[in-house]
């Protein structure tokens, strides 16, 4: 979900710090729907974690539960394993006799909470394990290597490879067939940056369509080819998101699906979300301001991510992710803007790297009216 590593700011545009104007007349007035994302490895380890969670979020007005069915990291568990009893993808440390996805499923719907199932895709550490072709090469000072993230200990794999689409996609099928969830949300559709995937797979497709192998291409300034590349990269990304869209229509038509995503001006990570439409139902953008080192206002103004998102998807409907770490004139300030400039949202969702505390939920409850 929230990466553990900061773009390089000089690469991105300086963004205005100008605050827009409250539009008071078209401004949402009731309270945001309170969305939370919650990491399964820091906050259900058995089912008395899962009741005692469910009894807070109950009582702090809780709506849906996004629920990480699948490592997103590599730090207590690889990225890539599972909290249920899967026949696919290899099973967390201390969850082969505890089934944290149905659990949580069993005492959220008993209290009229949603769960969705989160479901990063390519950051998989143990899809990277299984079969060397998977794994994300990337282009460095001329050398094609694994690609491990930028501390060397993160792991990918090549969403361009048939092999790891169809194991992926089958990780999907799994939990849609296997769970009464109300919807999916996938994370980590992308690439890290241009000079990736540099594999022999890659290569091969994409030279024969265009007549030059990429490993020629000067990632580091902006020229056509690089152009043509990414804009390769994104239609296959694009036509990955069909192909799941189209698996679950087999499994539950009309299953609530969409996508957490990166600011969209990081265009360098191959992820056009625009291509992601009309297959999904919403968009959630990260709008960790902070993480980026901009100001509130880049959430909400013009140029900022929410606009940017917009513009991308139109009408789609956009469930903004927000951090719980702000102070409260940074919160004041965020809704404030949503309201103003986007009285269509109406859900705001929020994350947890680590465990959630009734705290946490009841500051989130005292602001959904801000």
């Amino acid at each position: 979900m929230k990466r553990k590593f900061i773009f390089l700011i000089a690469s991105m545009l300086i963004i205005s710090m100008v605050f827009l104007p409250v539009n008071n007349s078209y401004a949402q007035t009731g309270p945001f729907v309170t969305e939370v994302i919650v990491r399964t490895v820091d906050n259900f380890k058995n089912h008395n974690d899962v009741v005692k969670f469910m009894n807070n979020a109950k009582k702090r007005n809780v709506s849906v539960i996004n629920l990480n069915v699948k490592e997103d990291e590599d730090d207590a568990v690889p990225s890539g394993y599972v909290f249920y009893p899967s026949t696919i993808a290899p099973i967390a440390a201390g969850y082969a006799n505890f089934d944290a996805v149905k659990d949580v499923i069993k005492e959220a719907h008993d209290r009229g909470i949603q769960v969705r199932a989160w479901i990063p895709q390519f950051h998989d550490k143990a899809a990277f394990d299984m079969n060397s072709d998977w794994q994300m090469k990337a282009l460095v000072n001329g050398q094609v290597v694994p690609f491990t993230g930028s501390d060397g200990n993160e792991y990918f794999v090549n969403p361009l490879h048939p092999d790891v689409q169809a194991y992926e996609r089958s990780i999907i099928k799994e939990i849609a067939t296997k769970y009464d969830i109300d919807g999916i949300v996938l994370d980590w559709i992308r690439f890290d940056d241009y000079n990736m995937d540099m594999g022999n797979y890659t290569r091969q497709q994409y030279q024969s369509q265009y007549g030059y192998d990429p490993i020629t291409i000067n990632f580091g300034m902006d020229n056509a080819k690089r152009t043509e590349w990414n804009e390769w990269r994104t239609t296959k990304l694009g036509e990955y998101v069909q192909d799941v869209r189209n698996d679950l229509n087999s499994i539950t038509p009309g299953l609530f699906f969409g996508a957490y995503i990166l600011p969209p001006e990081f265009i360098e990570c191959g992820q056009d979300i625009a291509k992601f439409i009309p297959h999904m139902d919403f968009i959630s953008p990260m709008a960790y301001f902070d993480d980026w080192e901009f100001p509130p206002s880049w959430v909400y103004d013009e140029t900022g991510i929410l606009s940017q998102t917009k513009q991308k998807i139109g009408s789609t409907e956009i469930i903004a992710t927000l951090d719980t770490d702000w102070t409260n004139a940074q919160y004041h300030n965020v809704h404030q803007g949503i309201r103003a400039n986007f009285p269509e949202i109406t859900n705001l969702s929020f994350f947890v790297y680590g465990k959630w505390t009734d705290n946490d939920l009841k500051k989130i409850d005292n602001r959904t009216g801000w």
